[in-house]
């Protein structure tokens, strides 16, 4: 997992498919239209969507392992609660076409992070994570997920 401010990015990452998904990224408005967005074809894309920030009895732990996520909101405040892998009991076995796993909350988070505009988190497969979360009351959330084919930068 990767924590910090969006202009950090090129810290971390200088291969093309990170270069087109963080400048698609940095130039969307909290207006951007919501729904999936092909970047490079199934390869990048991302999801722009729109909701109410919750709590984190009302959400899972989710997990990939064909995709990285690259999570950033572009409005609003919320938290992501961070598990490793390791241990966990599996809720609902992995997916192919979801590329999703679920989990049991141990009961105790690993780390919280709180995005706001101008953060990012980048999550690995073996990052397990709730995302839309509230971060206090309740608020509206403008988000973007971009998902890398892990294949792709490994």
């Amino acid at each position: 997992m990767i924590f910090d401010q969006l202009s950090e990015w090129p810290r971390y990452f200088s291969s093309a498919p990170w270069r087109l998904a963080f400048e698609y990224v940095l130039a969307l408005k909290p207006d951007a239209a919501d729904g999936r967005h092909a970047l490079q074809g199934d390869d990048i894309y991302a999801m722009v969507t729109a909701y109410e920030s919750g709590a984190a009895k009302q959400s899972v732990l989710e997990a990939h392992r064909t995709y990285i996520d690259i999570q950033a909101t572009l409005q609003g405040t919320e938290r992501l609660d961070w598990f490793a892998l390791s241990g966990l009991q599996v809720q609902t076995a992995y997916d192919a076409k979801t590329d999703a796993a679920f989990f049991v909350h141990p009961g105790t988070v690993g780390a919280q992070l709180v995005l706001r505009p101008g953060l990012f988190t980048v999550l690995y497969p073996a990052d397990v994570h709730i995302p839309g979360l509230a971060s206090g009351a309740p608020e509206a959330i403008k988000k973007v997920v971009v998902k890398v084919r892990a294949a792709l930068v490994q």
